[in-house]
């Protein structure tokens, strides 16, 4: 055990994010400026070059005033100079010129070249003479002839370039030598003769505690004043009273600054509230969370300003003071709604453990509280605190503390047991779930046996059951009496002890002999048999049983001997204990992307339906105990063990999981990728149609593709593998069966569902079970036929637009895949027979067939065509179909044939159809828009553009404007350019050699006919 020492409580720095972006003073935190670019005066050139600055100073030169005519020509001949110009009123122009609030940095450049050029002296120079041109408008005035001026806009323009010019210089004046910090000071103090002066030079110098006095005594009437100058704006200490918060050194400060709004301050509160905790230190923190600076610092509730927020309990937190940690509790544990989980996560408790003894103590009121669970389980948690901490306890507390330790914690962890009760009726005392989680902790963290039955009552309560398993690992002697003091009548609690009797076996041997007869009794019924003929350690196959570089830790509530057995492959016998809870450390090694090594071999070793059983068990402990995040084990297992039969299981879950968050989702989609069998991506298929988020249909997308990508096929190809047969038998019927009597379905002409009864006559809807009926097999029927119905209408749909993508995109099959993925399958077989079909053999000859009713290839004259194994074949288009179209139209309707979408009524239009001379300005519906995003098209360039990927590796693009918005849909649009680039990027600098002529006659027709759809 490690040695046990007191923190000490009394230090304090100021804490890290506080640090980041503070206003550095002389002597405080160090917080050095960026480094100076070596050549200043190069640097402040080039910034001005670029196009924001330089359109700031553009700006600035063409405002609508009259500029003193000598100030700014001493302003622009500095800048003309480049900076080396040793005149301070010019610099001073300067840098209002330049510097307004669009681009902050030329001030920075503007403080580095003057130190780095001419020094500090010059550098406070440069600052003063700024200082007096805001405070006297001396460089410009009001023009009275100007039509429209922006005059209060340009003036706080003017004080925001003095206030960023002003921390620029601070800031490198705080790591100056102590003669040029002495210098500056001197000759700064010669600006104080205005209140804006004054107020700038306490927040440049803030160690000049004399101005700073005497400036914060005055603010406050200088925030109030309402005096307006000639513009009507506000004089410009109204505005400028709020910087003296960033010269405060002392509560004082504060309090007279109070009722001053941080209107020219940073946000987020960091910056500001950072820069004061270093002037005045930790005294600071009880006037911050008053009710005025939480809403003006923007350190309070984001819904109720005036309560303290997150930001400002952890600076409690890290405050080494009573009155901070008093502040603290009050914050967390009495201003409802009550928000514990700030305490509990803040670090104070570990911090200031000591205080928080004494200060718990005083707190409490006798009544069960969460002052004194926290007390008791501060005390009970580490035996070691109370003696070393007992010099440092008034005698209340000490006596007290004492009292909760003899007594062996009785009563602790009552509190928060009530606490959660109230939660779970209406109102809700807990702020937020993750009080509610934390609470759920602390109560869990309570080292008695009272507390653990507190939680074992509250089982069904979102979060207790995970914590529940954390402590039953910790403690695992004292998990088991207080479930077998709670097992008897409770099946729960029969349940978990089960679970704790398998998974700590040790635990329960040396617990065993101090129970009574009873609970003895109890736990010898759950405690395994030993086998009778058990393999040895050495059965295990080499990938279960070589040694692991490094043993991962397994998650509490996973019990690996109540997990199914796997049976080796050759032989049969089942893996022995330590080769399953090998299994499970391989899991912990992979990940989802990058299984562990041995984990191919283990799956080789092992049969596979019993891989499967065993992931699809252990993920079923996993949600059990309500789905831990801090490990993705379960998912992991099911990636790389399950099969088939577990993905329909997993994905009932994804409703649920989806209305909580979308990751689990995600990482289940993940896992149905992984698996990668056709019913897998069937399954990932499916929901990517489905699901309305747009984040998650994306990823299925994606995990798609990459699939396919895996497979060494195409998207499409892929599409055509995992078409779901719908349970359709090769005729394309499903029977139903209700036991004595059958019903027959399938899909009509139009590839709608239709059902008949066993005499063939046809039926809306399923007749309701007859008494005679097999209830379980007409339940199952009525599942299949509702199934039906819906995968229906949306897989006949994905795939006709699939089968008119290939149409228009001149997709070609192999003759083995046409008949294997096409002509046979139940489903995709109804479509294909619907359509006609195009052959191109190798040596480019095309023949015209349609697919019979028995799957054999018919020409116009229904004669039986052999398809040569090395053609390609792919839907017709009209194109190609040219003088025959009559004649199988003929075909077709002599049969009777209805086709799923235009092809033989299709219009055959070449380039010059397109119109694409005059189609420029051309006014188009919106609703027209997205119906093409239903036909190949997609929205690019924001919803501005339409492009489609042709044969041949080309893309048309037609830009519109001003740009579609699913808000507005119908919102009229104007055809910009229609223009064509090739589908794979051109490398630069060559040209893209991309023309309209160059696209085939299938391409040219499609074009034409899809602008002629939009245009008209």
């Amino acid at each position: 055990m490690p040695t046990f020492t007191l923190p000490d409580e009394h230090a304090w720095e100021l804490p890290a994010q506080w640090r980041e972006s503070l206003h550095p003073r002389r002597g405080g935190t160090p917080h050095p400026p960026p480094p100076a670019p070596a050549d200043p005066a190069a640097a402040l050139r080039a910034h001005l070059e670029a196009e924001k600055p330089g359109r700031v100073l553009t700006q600035a030169l063409e405002r609508a005033v009259r500029y003193d005519p000598r100030l700014l020509a001493a302003g622009r001949r500095y800048l003309d100079r480049g900076g080396d110009d040793p005149d301070v009123r010019g610099a001073a122009v300067a840098a209002l010129l330049t510097g307004g609030s669009v681009h902050r940095h030329a001030a920075v450049q503007l403080a580095d070249l003057w130190m780095a050029r001419f020094g500090a002296e010059f550098t406070a120079r440069a600052l003063g003479e700024t200082i007096q041109l805001v405070a006297t408008h001396a460089l410009w005035a009001h023009d009275p002839d100007a039509e429209k001026t922006y005059d209060r806009m340009w003036r706080g323009e003017d004080r925001t370039a003095l206030y960023v010019l002003a921390r620029a210089v601070r800031s490198r004046l705080a790591v100056a030598s102590a003669a040029d910090y002495a210098l500056a000071c001197e000759i700064l103090g010669g600006y104080r003769t205005t209140s804006v002066g004054r107020i700038m030079t306490s927040y440049v110098l803030p160690t000049q505690t004399a101005w700073v006095d005497e400036d914060c005594a005055a603010a406050a009437g200088w925030a109030a004043d309402e005096t307006k100058d000639e513009d009507g704006e506000h004089v410009a200490h109204h505005w400028l009273s709020a910087l003296l918060l960033l010269a405060a050194g002392t509560p004082r400060h504060l309090a007279q600054l109070r009722g001053i709004h941080a209107y020219m301050l940073d946000y987020p509160p960091h910056t500001v509230v950072g820069t004061i905790l270093d002037g005045v230190g930790p005294a600071a923190v009880p006037l911050l969370a008053e009710p005025f600076y939480l809403e003006s610092l923007r350190l309070g509730d984001d819904w109720r300003q005036t309560r303290p927020g997150a930001d400002l309990v952890r600076l409690l937190a890290s405050i080494p003071t009573d009155e901070a940690f008093r502040l603290l509790c009050r914050t967390t544990l009495d201003e409802t709604p009550l928000r514990p989980g700030w305490l509990l996560k803040s670090g104070a408790l570990k911090r200031y453990p000591v205080r928080a003894l004494r200060i718990l103590a005083e707190r409490e009121t006798g009544a069960p509280s969460a002052d004194t669970d926290i007390l008791g389980t501060l005390l009970l948690a580490e035996p070691r605190l109370l003696p070393a901490a007992a010099p440092q306890l008034p005698p209340r507390a000490r006596d007290r503390a004492a009292q909760i330790v003899a007594d062996g914690g009785a009563g602790i962890g009552t509190g928060w047991a009530a606490l959660l009760d109230r939660n779970g009726r209406y109102p809700r005392v807990l702020d937020t779930a993750d009080d509610e989680k934390r609470v759920v902790g602390a109560l869990a963290a309570v080292p008695t046996e009272e507390a653990f039955g507190l939680l074992i009552d509250r089982i069904d309560r979102k979060y207790v059951r995970p914590a529940l398993l954390v402590a039953a690992k910790r403690q695992p002697r004292l998990a088991l009496r207080a479930l077998v003091a709670r097992a008897a009548g409770n099946d729960t609690a029969t349940a978990l002890l089960h679970d704790h009797v398998l998974a700590y076996p040790e635990a329960v041997a040396a617990e065993l002999p101090s129970l009574p007869e009873a609970g003895r009794a109890l736990v010898r019924a759950h405690m395994p048999a030993p086998p009778a003929t058990g393999p040895a350690a050495g059965d295990a196959p080499a990938s279960l049983s070589a040694p692991l570089r490094r043993a991962p830790a397994l998650p509490e509530w996973l019990v690996i001997p109540a997990l199914p057995a796997v049976r080796v492959r050759a032989g049969g016998a089942a893996l022995p204990p330590e080769a399953a809870r090998r299994l499970c450390e391989l899991l912990a090694l992979s990940t989802i992307a990058r299984p562990h090594p041995s984990l191919a071999d283990a799956r080789e070793d092992c049969e596979p339906r019993d891989l499967a059983r065993f992931a699809w068990a252990l993920f079923t402990q996993w949600q059990a105990a309500q789905y831990p995040a801090k490990t993705r084990l379960a998912m992991i297992a099911l990636a790389h063990l399950g099969d088939d039969h577990v993905v329909p299981q997993l994905t009932a879950l994804f409703g649920d999981w989806a209305a909580g968050g979308t990751m689990r989702v995600r990482t289940g989609l993940e896992v149905l990728a992984t698996i990668g069998s056709d019913v897998a991506l069937t399954a990932l298929q499916r929901y990517a149609r489905r699901v309305r988020t747009a984040g998650l249909r994306r990823f299925a997308e994606e995990a798609l593709a990459a699939a396919a990508e895996a497979r060494g096929v195409t998207l499409a190809q892929l599409s055509d593998r995992i078409v779901p047969d719908l349970g359709l038998d090769a005729d394309g019927h499903v029977t139903l069966d209700y036991g004595p009597r059958r019903f027959t379905a399938g899909l009509d002409a139009q590839l709608q569902p239709w059902l008949a009864d066993q005499r063939g006559a046809r039926l809306t809807r399923l007749p309701r079970p007859a008494a005679t009926d097999d209830a379980t097999l007409a339940a199952d029927a009525a599942h299949r036929w509702a199934e039906l119905k819906k995968e229906a209408k949306t897989v006949v749909a994905e795939r006709l637009r699939a089968m008119e993508d290939a149409m228009v995109t001149e997709r070609r099959w192999s003759v083995a895949d046409f008949r294997r993925l096409l002509v046979t399958h139940p489903l995709s077989g109804q479509i294909t027979r619907r359509l006609l079909w195009i052959a191109e053999d190798a040596d480019g000859t095309r023949t015209l067939v349609r697919v019979a009713e028995d799957r054999t290839f018919a020409d116009v004259d229904d004669k039986l065509v052999p398809l040569d194994p090395a053609a390609g074949i792919g839907v017709a288009h009209p194109c190609h179909i040219a003088a025959d179209r009559a004649a199988w139209a003929s075909v077709f309707e002599d049969y009777a044939i209805g086709q799923p979408f235009p092809q033989l009524e299709r219009e055959a239009l070449t380039l010059a159809d397109a119109g694409l001379d005059g189609i420029a300005g051309a006014r188009v519906e919106g609703g027209r828009l997205f119906s093409l995003a239903a036909r190949g098209w997609r929205f690019t360039d924001e919803h501005s553009a339409l492009a489609h990927d042709w044969a041949g590796g080309l893309t048309t693009i037609v830009e519109f404007g001003p740009g579609y918005h699913w808000q507005d849909p119908d919102q009229p649009q104007h055809v910009r350019a229609v223009h064509i680039r090739s589908t794979a990027p051109v490398p630069e600098p060559a040209e893209d050699p991309a023309r309209f002529a160059d696209l085939g006659p299938v391409a040219a027709s499609e074009l034409a006919r899809d602008l002629r759809f939009l245009t008209r």
